[in-house]
């Protein structure tokens, strides 16, 4: 496991050095033709790409983000707007919102998933498949704006001056959580549950289940000790595509609830404020901003894949070394 971790932690710096130098290029040459298509924005001399990308990179190597940004009232409000503040301040909050999510929809989808196996029969409830159903069918986004929905109906109908039971605006790492993580953990959660339900049904009826009930062992005993332990790599695999899911659904999620986020800062560096005039956001298509949340958001990504990797190796010993596996096969 050791050579496996040194190889993909040898990769790392490589991807995210290419995922760098990707995105800074297209912003680099994206804003000046989005420029162009703006009779109403003089056309900007984006000069040449190698020169600005060694600039940026010696701010980077240098710790140097004091670089003013005019980030837009609506992403954080009272805080300072250098490059590295922002930044830092934007990647805490999507952080924690991840984290929150991705830990309740893991604890309550294994749960789930455990709960709808039947013992006797090694099949799944047919409650989870509905469950399951409603919950692929529903996109976090969608999710979202139904429960902005609900707020708003139930300020109408409470009259003028009612709060909203929740709030759906802002940031807040308190009441300001809950509706932001229900969106999220509506589709992750029941896709964990149904993954968690079809491999335990599958374990239990294999035949080391069916012998081991014939010596006596109850099915508790058999599910906990043996069962849940011989699928919690595969879990763990799911788990970890879905913390990319989560993340890639925080963009929308943020923008839809104002959490200022990498999400939120992305969505500014990538979509005008103004259809008429490329500048309509201040950080639209700025390549160190825009590069550096990418990498960011890049550096997360696999950091979990391979957290992922390395705990799917520890809780199977069979994962650790595959290559000793084949020979005795053989």
């Amino acid at each position: 496991m050791t050579r496996f971790i040194a190889r993909r932690l040898l990769i790392l710096p490589l991807l995210l050095i290419l995922v760098n130098f990707l995105s800074f290029t297209y912003a680099f040459y994206a804003r000046p033709l989005r420029a162009e298509r703006t009779p109403f924005v003089a056309v900007e001399d984006p000069g040449e790409l190698i020169p600005s990308y060694i600039d940026y990179l010696a701010m980077v190597f240098d710790f140097d983000f004091s670089m003013e940004l005019a980030v837009p009232g609506s992403l954080r409000a009272n805080t300072p707007n250098t490059m590295g503040e922002v930044i830092r301040n934007a990647t805490i909050a999507s952080l924690g919102l991840l984290a929150i999510t991705l830990t309740l929809s893991s604890i309550i989808g294994f749960i789930m998933g455990r709960k709808a196996v039947q013992n006797e029969s090694n099949r799944v409830a047919r409650w989870l498949s509905m469950v399951t159903t409603m919950g692929l069918a529903m996109p976090s986004f969608y999710v979202g704006s139904i429960l902005i929905f609900i707020s708003v109906a139930y300020i109408l109908w409470r009259g003028p001056g009612t709060d909203s039971l929740l709030p759906f605006d802002g940031f807040g790492w308190d009441l300001h959580l809950v509706l932001p993580v229900l969106a999220l953990m509506a589709r992750p959660t029941v896709q964990l549950a149904q993954v968690t339900a079809n491999f335990l049904s599958g374990e239990l009826g294999k035949q080391y289940v069916i012998a081991a009930r014939s010596l006596g062992y109850t099915w508790r005993s058999i599910r906990s000790q043996y069962a849940l332990k011989n699928i919690l790599a595969p879990v763990i695999l799911t788990i970890a595509g879905l913390s990319r899911l989560i993340f890639g659904e925080q963009i929308l999620i943020e923008w839809l609830f104002r959490w200022p986020g990498l999400g939120r800062l992305l969505a500014w560096t990538l979509v005008p404020a103004q259809l008429t005039s490329s500048k309509g956001s201040p950080l639209f298509l700025n390549p160190p901003v825009m590069a550096t949340i990418i990498t960011i958001i890049a550096a997360i990504f696999l950091l979990g894949d391979l957290i992922g990797s390395i705990l799917v190796r520890v809780v199977d010993p069979r994962l650790r070394n595959p290559e000793t596996e084949v020979i005795d096969r053989k």
